[in-house]
Order: structure tokens, then sequence, then C-alpha cells
């Protein structure tokens, strides 16, 4: 699982750092070089749509997402497990919604390609059923994980 999680954080940093240089050509050749590199605003779009698709799923997975918890915690650990469980249920059949939507826009777009690249639209798209299908196993996981062990009093009863 180490190894697994190395990947997805190295991931997650070589997708920033690849959007980031590709801005970074794109200014330097706008100011400095006689030739603009027509490529380099759709790469950086499309590094940065899966930069953040990954990042939620990264982000979700360290438990690091903004939470209110006011009301829950204020419940015994019995109803605070309920609600955390029914929660992570909700979230699973959203990020389901996500993948099959994702997977029904990727298949449209598959052939249109992109203006400065020539690659098929889809590869950006696809972030959406990709970085959904790992958050919808986590949540569900993690109403697996409640229902099993129950929820610590110092844990969050909330989604993420």
């Amino acid at each position: 699982m180490k190894l697994l999680e190395r990947l997805e954080d190295g991931f997650v940093i070589a997708l920033f750092l690849g959007a980031l240089a590709a801005l970074t050509a794109q200014l330097l050749s706008r100011y400095f070089l006689v030739y603009q590199f027509p490529w380099t605003e759709e790469l950086a779009r499309f590094l940065f749509t899966w930069f953040v698709f990954f990042g939620a799923a990264n982000i979700m997975r360290r438990g690091d997402l903004i939470a209110v918890t006011l009301a829950p915690d204020m419940l015994p650990d019995r109803p605070r497990a309920a609600i955390a469980i029914v929660m992570h249920l909700i979230g699973a059949v959203f990020f389901a919604v996500l993948v099959w939507t994702g997977v029904i826009l990727v298949k449209k777009v598959a052939g249109l390609p992109t203006i400065a690249m020539g690659v098929s639209s889809s590869f950006e798209y696809a972030a959406v059923p990709a970085a959904s299908l790992i958050m919808c196993a986590r949540s569900l996981r993690r109403a697996f994980d409640i229902w099993r062990n129950g929820l610590p009093r110092g844990e969050a009863a909330t989604l993420i």
C-alpha cells in the first residue's frame, strides 16, 4: 500500500510540475522568443485538469478535505458512525455517477482532436471518470471500515 501511495503522490506532483513547466514555456516563448509555442496552454490545461481531480482523490486518501463537523461531533458514537456511513455511501453514489457520465463524455469527445496538439480531447476528459472511480472506491472502503470498526471519537463523522 505504501508503494501505491507514493506512486499516487508522485503522479500528482508530476502533473503539477508538468503544468508549471508548460506555463513557464508559454510565458518565456511569448515574451522572450520570436516564436510562440502554440501547444503550451493546451498542455497546461490538460495537466491541470488531471492535477485537480487526482489531487482531490489524493487529499481524500489523506482525510484532509474541508469538513464541517459541529453537529455530528455533538452526537453519541453510534449515531455519529451511522451518519458517517450514510455520508460515505452518498459520496460513493455521487462518484459513481461521475464515473458513468465521465465515460459517456469521454466517448463523445473521442473523435474531436484538440486545436494545438491534435490529440483526442478524450485525454483531457478522462481525468473525471478515472479519479472519480478512485474516490468511489475510497468512499465505499471507508463506509465499510466504519461499519466494521466504528468511528473513533477523534475522527470527524463527515464524508471525507
